[in-house]
């Protein structure tokens, strides 16, 4: 009896001794996975407060910079208003050339075309001088490629040599038809654009000629050979100074 006894004493004594070893490993396991799970948090909370710092470093990056965009995107779209403005001013200003444009057009078109209807009145003399010019007016002034100013020039140097002639005296030599049909040299007073004297060289084919649109119309008067003779003589001062009396004839 005393024998068994002791038996399941010591049997009981091993289980005792062996659960409570089992137990002890278990607490140490569940004590050092305590301990690596407190070492991660606090590793992981440590890595967080820095990535904290770092996202929060980077927010505010793009916050300004979300900023500076925002600034350029207004000042673009202020530029673009002003833009706008300008085009709008200067498509104004192209209307409005482009209009005076073809107002200048108009008008030089106009003084091209009554030069030319002019033309068969101005004295042989003025036309030689103005040849090369006169030759430059277009035929179409809506089909020409000479530019505006050009044209203008072209204009206002036709005029000054016309607006020159008027304002002078002029000997030239000239052919002038008798009333037998027969062509003499004739030396040809000019007074202006509109009227002119002429004589031969023996002062017996002697008259005056009167301008018109459609062109010179030449009379015979020989009784105003030693008139015309005169005038032509103090206008070369081959005479005296002197008043000399011409007849004039206006159309």
């Amino acid at each position: 009896m005393n024998k068994r006894l002791i038996v399941l004493g010591l049997i009981a004594s091993g289980l005792f001794s062996v659960h409570s070893q089992s137990a002890l490993e278990t607490s140490k396991t569940v004590l050092e996975k305590w301990v690596e799970a407190r070492r991660t948090i606090g590793t992981v909370r440590s890595s967080w407060a820095v990535e904290k710092e770092i996202l929060q470093q980077s927010l505010d990056a793009y916050g300004r910079e979300l900023k500076t965009v925002g600034d350029q995107r207004n000042q673009v779209d202020e530029g673009s208003t002003q833009t706008e403005r300008e085009l709008i001013l200067v498509e104004t200003e192209k209307e409005e050339l482009t209009a005076a444009s073809d107002a200048l057009k108009t008008s030089v078109g106009m003084l091209e075309t009554r030069v030319r209807g002019m033309s068969d009145g101005f004295p042989p003399p003025v036309v030689e001088k103005i040849g090369p010019l006169f030759d430059r007016i277009p035929e179409n002034p809506d089909e020409t490629k000479l530019s505006l100013s050009a044209r203008f020039q072209n204009i206002v140097g036709i005029l000054n040599e016309l607006d020159k002639f008027n304002g002078s005296f002029s000997v030239v030599s000239e052919l002038r038809r008798t009333e037998d049909g027969v062509d003499v040299q004739a030396r040809v007073l000019y007074i202006g654009l509109g009227q002119a004297y002429f004589m031969d060289q023996t002062g017996d084919f002697c008259g005056y000629g009167v301008s018109s649109p459609s062109g010179w119309t030449w009379i015979v008067e020989n009784d105003l050979g030693p008139v015309i003779k005169r005038a032509i003589g103090v206008y070369e001062n081959s005479q005296p100074a002197a008043f000399v009396s011409l007849p004039v004839r206006v159309k």
